[in-house]
């Protein structure tokens, strides 16, 4: 498990902390130039990594702007930094609760579309960038950052939070509902509340039905695959524990029949943060020395060789039916992750044109067998959006190590690798035009009411 980065607080403003000793206004609008001002000295401390000062800050401005996103993000986020992760997500609960919905991007003349999220387990943290500390919501989702560009409708965000959804429904207009809840294993609660929605709701246009994601958990994934002689999903298996040790979880796995050697991780998580690869006793007793608690995935384990010494993982997302191309990562490690591509392929040529190859004909790369198989792929999930991460093993067939929409789409790796970037700007030119077919046909100059604000429940 990664440490957690320790804030390096710059020396504070002078002019700030003069600022956070005058007094506040009393309740008056958010507008307020005093409400301001105090908004502006908590943002600029928290910036500058003083935490505690920040949430003092903060804390009185709630009091004159209870409906601030920000402040109780940020205040969330410190709590969870200090070792109080429990009390930030309640925080955040009750905000969600409360406001579920942005005050967004509104334009009346626009159709309106909502991105939905949820919040149960989604984890207020606090992120180091260049630019300072900023407070971040991580996991559970995939964002629409690089996905949306250039929207010419209006925007909005909609966050379910505990029932907030089923007493409130969604109070708006909207022509259309992005589902980025993503990950059932952080936000599987989220997923039956939207569900349930959109069964007293059957007309609304939703784009990643909340039911279909549901199925998308990694065990949820094998179940279904399992049987199927089209393509290979590795045996994954969930298990509970509680203070677990090695001895215990070796004890565990071998009744579900997974020899060594597997793969653990923790479930909800992503980018191999909590992932190991356990080849032999020590490996686990390391792993393990805390006890696990919660569930975990324990993942049948596969050796898979490109070229002999390389390990591959190819990358499409599936966007309304068409695959897009955006990676063949090779390797010499077999977590294959972006963080270590420039640790290679940036230096080896014959590597990159094998990416080349992938990018500038997926179809012809996987065999025409494959690419038909993960057409069939893709209806059975029902989804309209999803990552799949895989490779072609030694038999010629489709082995897949992981299918989810809760892969991230960006341009990283295009700043490294620029051949990238036309394949990258396909996905998102791609998503637009699902987006704006879901949209009334008639919309251009389509007029609506200015959406409302969502009043306090």
């Amino acid at each position: 498990m990664p440490k957690r980065q320790q804030p390096r607080p710059r020396k504070p403003d002078p002019k700030l902390l003069a600022r956070l000793k005058k007094p506040a206004a009393p309740a008056t609008p958010e507008k307020h130039p005093a409400v301001q001002d105090l908004a502006s000295v908590a943002g600029g401390l928290f910036a500058s990594g003083h935490l505690s000062a920040a949430f003092d800050a903060y804390q009185r401005l709630v009091k004159h702007d209870r409906s601030n996103r920000l402040a109780h993000l940020t205040m969330a986020a410190i709590l969870g930094h200090d070792g109080q992760l429990e009390n930030g997500m309640g925080l955040m609960r009750g905000y969600f609760e409360e406001f579920p919905l942005d005050s967004g991007r509104a334009a009346p003349e626009r159709p309106l579309v909502l991105r939905m999220r949820g919040f149960h387990k989604t984890r207020p943290i606090v992120f180091k960038s260049s630019g300072g500390f900023r407070p971040r919501l991580r996991g559970g989702h995939f964002t629409t950052q690089f996905l949306l560009l250039q929207p010419d409708f209006a925007l909005r965000t909609y966050t379910i939070a505990n029932d907030n959804i089923a007493r409130v429904g969604i109070p708006i207009e909207h022509d259309l509902i992005i589902n980025t809840i993503a990950e059932p294993d952080i936000e599987g609660r989220s997923l039956e509340a939207f569900t349930k929605h959109l069964e007293a709701n059957p007309s609304a246009p939703v784009i990643n039905n909340p039911h279909n994601v549901w199925h998308t958990a990694r065990d949820r994934n094998y179940e279904r695959l399992k049987d199927t002689d089209r393509l290979t999903f590795p045996e994954t298996r969930r298990i509970s524990f509680e203070k677990a040790e090695a001895p215990e979880v070796l004890r565990r796995v071998a009744e579900l029949g997974v020899d060594l050697p597997f793969i653990i991780r923790e479930a909800g998580t992503q980018t191999g943060r909590t992932t190991q690869l356990v080849t032999n006793v020590f490996e686990l007793e390391t792993y393990a020395k805390d006890g696990l608690d919660g569930d975990y995935f324990v993942i049948a384990y596969r050796q898979i060789l490109w070229n002999r010494k390389y390990f591959r993982k190819l990358r499409l997302f599936q966007i309304d039916g068409e695959f897009y191309p955006v990676v063949c990562h090779i390797d010499q490690v077999w977590n294959v992750h972006g963080g270590n591509r420039k640790e290679i392929m940036r230096t080896d040529e014959a590597l990159m044109a094998e990416e080349k190859a992938f990018l500038s004909d997926w179809r012809s790369y996987v065999g025409p067998g494959n690419a038909e198989h993960l057409y069939w792929l893709a209806e059975v999930t029902g989804l309209d959006f999803f990552g799949i991460d895989f490779t072609i093993d030694n038999e010629g067939k489709i082995f897949i190590y992981e299918l989810n929409p809760a892969m991230r789409h960006s341009f990283d790796h295009a700043k490294n690798f620029p051949y990238k970037m036309e394949h990258d700007l396909n996905t998102s030119e791609a998503f637009m035009r699902m987006v704006r077919s879901r949209l009334p046909a008639d919309w251009a100059g389509h007029k609506r009411p200015a959406p409302k604000a969502v009043a306090p429940i």
